[in-house]
């Protein structure tokens, strides 16, 4: 079977190892288009770091409870397989089933390019980021957005209006009410272009928390508030608010602990990236197969620069 893992040149006794790093190691080396069983991948992974055969399969089966468990543990979503068969099984996302409709092919191809496009986005400028960030919001359904691009904000690096029920887009406005909450919320946002690896921790969303209590009081009482920022007009002083952190890394247990009850929704890289993907940012289709263009990406990020700017 053709391996599906890289093998660093100088790889530590695996037996040592515990089940976390053997479970980093299958992720990050995993064929997306393949399906195969947990035991038998992490025989393999074991073998080709050089652990003789019986001595792979042994440790194969101490560990594969606890790699299971701890791939579970993951967002779904970050995986590059799917758990089938109870876990014995790993069906990589970009593999076709006979069941799949259109939809679903496209979904799996954006799934795969969608790590090309997490790479265009740590080539960005911190500028750009903050545009792409704002865009995303948009494209969630966001009424407006605007991205400060100053460097000099006080951690707001993006704002706008969400409807928390917009009306029926099939009746002419006027004619009766759609919704019953035409209320909208307001939106500030951080983005935070950092290395994939990076891991985003309690503190940083503490520092959020605190920018974002600051800007709802108008920076009342605030000897040095920043020279650029959500203009006073633009919303009521302690109205209602959601926060929205982006990265293109990932945030560690300690960060999900912190946002609670807080109203801070939590973006990762991964989330990010394969959100643009299925909304075919930068996706072209060519006779049926998906693609990742770097001058349709350009393209789609100059017409988003100039409009949220």
């Amino acid at each position: 079977m053709q391996s599906t893992h890289p093998v660093p040149e100088k790889f530590p006794d695996m037996t040592t190892l515990s089940p976390r790093e053997l479970a980093d190691s299958l992720v990050a080396g995993f064929d997306r288009q393949a399906e195969v069983r947990l035991d038998r991948t992490l025989i393999e992974l074991l073998r080709e770091s050089g652990v003789g055969r019986f001595a792979a399969s042994d440790r194969a089966w101490k560990v594969e409870d606890a790699v299971l468990r701890l791939l579970e543990e993951r967002p779904p979503e970050d995986l590059p397989f799917r758990l089938s068969d109870g876990g014995k099984r790993l069906v990589g996302k970009a593999r076709v089933g006979a069941r799949d409709n259109h939809e679903t092919v496209f979904a799996r191809s954006a799934e795969r390019l969608s790590e090309r496009l997490l790479k265009a986005l740590l080539d960005l400028s911190t500028d750009d980021f903050e545009v792409v960030s704002a865009a995303s919001i948009m494209l969630s359904g966001a009424r407006e957005m605007k991205a400060l691009c100053t460097g000099d904000e006080g951690g707001i690096d993006f704002y706008g209006r969400l409807e928390i029920r917009p009306p029926s887009s099939n009746i002419p406005a006027g004619l009766m009410h759609t919704t019953v909450l035409p209320k909208e919320m307001l939106v500030l946002g951080q983005a935070k272009r950092n290395h994939p690896d990076v891991r985003i921790g309690r503190p940083a969303i503490q520092q959020f928390k605190g920018q974002i209590q600051d800007c709802l009081k108008k920076y009342e009482g605030n000897q040095s508030p920043p020279s650029h920022r959500v203009p006073d007009s633009y919303y009521f002083r302690d109205e209602l608010c959601l926060g929205v952190f982006v990265t293109t890394a990932s945030f560690a247990e300690t960060a999900d602990e912190s946002v609670g009850a807080s109203g801070i929704v939590l973006i990762t890289g991964t989330r990010l990236s394969q959100f643009l993907a299925f909304r075919r940012v930068g996706i072209v289709e060519e006779e049926g197969n998906f693609r990742f263009d770097e001058k349709e990406f350009s393209f789609w990020l100059t017409s988003q620069r100039n409009g949220l700017t």
